[in-house]
Order: structure tokens, then C-alpha cells, then sequence
């Protein structure tokens, strides 16, 4: 049996072959009373279907995939992957109380086991916590196959919070009356509000991405996150339809949009890849249109990653003293010395860079090593999350910004428990 720790994730095959289930959680501690609820949601980490809520109070989904017994503190919840709808793709076990915060118990342990026999273990204690009412504990989730994480992230507003990170509704309480107060606006507010008024002044067609890929950061309680923005584009010889057709001029712009968001600048720093590594400047509302085009790119024969991380480590290495750096990392194929690559993942993982790989899928191609590199252990947090889209890209812009954004949260809290992150 392996004991996981936050972060930690690994192919649901690697532990077992069933697709039956049991998660059993225990909460210790004070005499508060403790809530243990499953989620089951989509592919985009929504509630969209509130039948998927699994706890006391409703103990089993429409067609019994899911399923709760126990009592108290204590609960056994039954999985079968294999009956799930196939609007059901991630199950996310969490803890809330809304009595004092979840620091005061002991701990939250949780067990996957498969016909009774115990396959790994999760633990969170109290001391780990600082205020927060409700916590997601452990997701299996289908990613390409099953997989398994340790989640550990916490929201001070408990159930509500919860609730509405998954998409879900929560009805309003009405406002107590009282004195109105002025709310303090911060620099970093207020810079997100000139960029924003900037972008409406001069790239209009930015403004809903901007207002998306806030929604996406907000329900992942990165609303006051902050991150320098980089875009790694692949310039191997086989981009050259996802240049000529303008995919690539998207995808800054929607890069963009989460560094006006994110970065109190509003630029992303762009760096191109083939066999070379090469710096592409920065990427701002200033120039955005036409972008790609100025580059003036030439495409390359090989695919080769780990030159260019070098670049931006160093680059990043170099911006320690200010933002953590979100890595939008783009590439339709695998690249050659994997071993370089695993090692320079493993290094970064003791930096505050956090690499999301996204894999353009133009037919045949095997994205195999990313899918590794994705659950790749040894690493002191799991620095890195990766997705695949078939060409021609037509996903939604809510999904795209889900997609880009998904893992950022439990990174974050991951890295500020190793002292990554301040």
C-alpha cells in the first residue's frame, strides 16, 4: 500500500486494474461535526449535474455508481468507474465543517482499497491548515486513463465555496444591514482594472477572454493570484498548418488574456522552439495584433524541449525577487533526449515555475511521454500538468481556460508548503 502525499498523482492502473472502488474517510479530532461529501463532475471539474453530490443526505447517484454508507465522521464511499455516465470524469472527496475551521481536528485520513484490499493512503492534519472550512481531500479523475491525486486544497468559505469552485449554485443569504464601509482597492486591483479599461480602449476583442479566464481563476481561488505569464511555441517543421491557419495568433491572444489577469504588467514573455531555443520578446496589448505574423518565424526539423526550459529557468531564476511563473507550453509532438527533459523537470521542481503542456494532436501522434512526464515522480511537488487537443482547435474558450488553469491551485499550495512559494 502507498501513503501519497499532497500533489502526489499516479495512473489508476498502477495500483489496480478494477474499476470498483470503495474510499473510505475518517476525521478525527474535536467534537465538531464533520461533513464528508463525493463530487462528481465533468470534464471541465463542474458540477453539472447535482444528482453527482454524493453525501448523507443524498447517499447514492441515479444509476448507483455512487454511493455513501456510515456515519459521523466516518464514511465508505462505494466507485464503479465503469457504470459512470460519460458526463461524469472526475470524483473529488472533500471534508467541510461549519463549525470553528477544519485546523482544530486532528486529522482526515482517507483510504482507496479495490475488493477490500487497501491501495494507498492520504492524510491531512490540522496543523497543516490555517482556517479553512471545508477541504478537497482525494480525486480520481479520467485524464487519457484513470487516475488517482492527493488534492489538499482548502477554502475559508467552507461548503458555499466549495460548491461554487465546482460551478454548482448556492442560494444567497440576504446582507445584514449595517454602515457602508469602503473597501481598500490594492495596487494589484487596481492595475487589473487599467489593463482592463486599456483592452477595451484598444483590443475589444480581448475583453471577453480577459472576463473568461477570470471566471476560471476565480473558481480555482486564484482571484488574487499572481504570476508572470510565459508562452513556449513549437516551431518544428509539422506546426506549420497551426501557423499558416492562425491557431497559433489565438492561442497568444488567449495567453494574453490570462497574463493581463494574472501579471500586474500584462505581458508574456514568448520563447520559440525547434532544435534551437530562441527568445520571442514580449507579448503585450500594445502588439498583440499580428503578433505571430511579426515574428517572423522559421520552422525547424526536430523537436527538442529541454533547450529552451533552460531558457526560461534562467529567465525565470532571474525574476525570483517578484512573481512565480506560469509556463503555457505548446507542442504537437514528443521530443528527443526524454532523459535531459526528465531531468530538468525534476531540478525545476524546487522552483516557483509551474509547466503546462499542451499537446496539439494532428493525427498519429504519441504523447506518451507527456502523459509520463505529467505523473513523473522524484520531484519534491508536481510542478507540471498536461492536455491534448485535436487539430483544428475548436474547444470552447471557458474549456481552453479551464484547461490552462487546471492544477495551478493545488501547485500553489503544494509549493507554499515546501517553502517554494512565501
Amino acid at each position: 500500500m502507498q501513503t501519497f502525499q499532497t500533489g502526489q498523482k499516479s495512473p489508476l492502473a498502477a495500483l489496480t486494474p478494477a474499476t470498483r472502488l470503495s474510499l473510505s474517510a475518517r476525521v478525527t479530532g474535536p467534537a465538531a461535526e464533520y461533513d464528508l461529501i463525493l463530487f462528481g463532475l465533468d470534464e471541465a471539474g463542474r458540477l453539472s449535474d447535482d444528482r453527482y453530490m454524493v453525501f448523507y443526505n443524498q447517499p447514492r447517484s441515479p444509476e448507483g455508481a455512487l454511493s455513501v454508507q456510515g456515519s459521523g465522521s466516518e464514511r465508505v464511499f462505494g466507485l464503479d468507474l465503469a457504470a459512470l455516465p460519460a458526463g461524469v470524469r472526475r470524483l473529488s472527496l472533500a471534508v467541510t465543517t461549519d463549525q470553528g475551521d477544519l485546523s482544530q481536528m486532528q486529522a482526515a485520513d482517507v483510504t482507496l482499497s479495490a475488493d477490500g484490499v487497501p491501495l494507498l493512503t492520504y492524510r491531512v492534519t490540522g496543523r497543516e491548515l490555517s482556517g479553512e472550512k471545508a477541504l478537497m481531500l482525494l480525486d480520481v479523475y479520467f485524464k487519457d486513463v484513470w487516475r488517482v491525486g492527493a488534492v489538499g486544497q482548502g477554502f475559508a468559505g467552507g461548503l458555499d465555496a466549495l460548491v461554487r469552485h465546482f460551478g454548482g449554485e448556492v442560494a444567497d443569504a440576504p446582507p445584514a444591514p449595517g454602515p457602508a464601509v469602503p473597501t481598500p482597492v490594492s495596487l494589484a486591483k487596481e492595475r487589473q482594472r487599467v489593463l482592463l479599461e486599456k483592452a477595451e480602449r484598444t483590443q475589444p476583442q480581448l475583453v471577453s477572454l480577459i472576463k473568461t479566464a477570470s471566471v476560471s481563476l476565480e473558481k480555482r481561488g486564484l482571484g488574487e493570484a499572481r504570476y508572470r505569464v510565459n508562452l513556449v511555441l513549437d516551431i518544428s517543421a509539422s506546426m506549420y498548418d497551426e501557423y499558416r491557419s492562425g491557431a497559433v495568433q489565438a492561442l497568444a491572444e488567449r495567453a494574453l488574456a490570462l497574463a493581463t489577469r494574472l501579471d500586474d504588467d500584462g505581458e508574456v514573455e514568448v520563447y520559440l522552439f525547434g532544435i534551437k531555443a530562441h527568445r520571442g520578446g514580449p507579448l503585450s496589448l500594445d502588439n498583440v495584433a499580428g503578433f505571430v505574423d511579426r515574428l517572423g518565424v522559421r520552422l525547424e526539423g526536430g523537436t527538442h524541449y529541454s533547450p529552451v526550459m533552460t531558457l526560461v529557468r534562467e529567465d525565470a531564476r532571474a525574476a525570483r525577487a517578484a512573481l512565480p511563473t506560469l509556463v503555457l507550453f505548446i507542442t504537437d509532438g514528443g521530443t528527443s533526449n526524454r532523459d535531459a527533459v526528465v531531468r530538468q523537470m525534476t531540478e525545476a521542481s524546487r522552483e516557483p515555475v509551474f509547466w503546462k503542456f499542451m499537446g496539439i494532436d494532428q493525427g498519429g501522434v504519441d504523447f506518451d511521454f507527456l502523459t509520463k512526464l505529467d505523473d513523473l515522480r522524484g520531484r519534491t511537488v508536481d510542478n507540471a500538468d498536461f492536455f491534448c487537443l485535436p487539430s483544428p482547435i475548436r474547444v470552447p474558450d471557458p474549456q481552453l481556460f479551464e484547461l490552462l488553469v487546471n492544477e495551478l491551485d493545488t501547485w500553489q499550495t503544494a509549493a507554499r508548503r515546501q517553502g517554494i512559494l512565501r
